[in-house]
């Protein structure tokens, strides 16, 4: 059996947080359905569309893990979770897009570009 990371909802007592740990995440069909608010027919087909629009690449996306004795689940790398995040129409996928745009900007440090422009005339 392996261990993996995964992102979740949890809730404490009066409010609900988004955990997103650190390191690979690698998700399933029912663990992105619990994350996206979603039911299985709806995520199946937008993993297809990103398959069939090339989005990402099935033999790199997802592989089959053993969970117990004779037990094999599928499951998804981080980008087809990202990508899921951006493509499902919910209100959990809104709040996972949120987050991690949040996530994202968070620690950008903004930045200058100076442009510099000459006549062509030499002095």
């Amino acid at each position: 059996m392996e261990d993996r990371n995964i992102i979740k909802w949890s809730e404490y007592s009066g409010y609900t947080e988004l955990t997103i740990p650190s390191g690979e995440i690698w998700m399933s069909e029912s663990e992105m359905v619990d994350l996206f608010g979603v039911f299985i027919p709806k995520l199946r087909n937008a993993i297809k569309s990103l398959y069939k629009e090339e989005l990402v690449r099935q033999y790199e996306s997802e592989r089959t893990i053993k969970k117990r004795d004779s037990f094999y689940v599928t499951v998804y790398n981080m980008e087809v979770v990202l990508l899921l995040a951006f493509r499902l129409n919910s209100y959990q996928a809104m709040a996972v897009r949120k987050e991690l745009m949040e996530r994202i900007t968070r620690n950008h440090k903004p930045f200058e570009v100076i442009l510099t422009a000459t006549t062509g005339k030499g002095n």
